[in-house]
């Protein structure tokens, strides 16, 4: 990968405060499993938290800036 393409994925990602934020709401949410994926989405949300245009679809948490 070029360096090109490895500020395009890094900018698409948020910093670990936030990925770590969202995932803490997660974790008191019902609809999050023993193998953290969600119930009401279907996506494995250790991965999903990290991503800027991510949001629950539960609106629990948005996308961010």
């Amino acid at each position: 990968m070029d360096l090109k393409g490895l500020s395009a994925m890094i900018s698409g990602m948020v910093d670990k405060k936030v990925s770590s934020e969202r995932f803490d709401i997660c974790k008191d949410c019902d609809k999050l499993t023993v193998m953290n994926t969600c119930r009401a989405c279907g996506c494995f949300m250790k991965a999903k938290v990290k991503f800027k245009k991510a949001f629950c679809p539960l609106d629990k948490w948005g996308a961010s800036e």
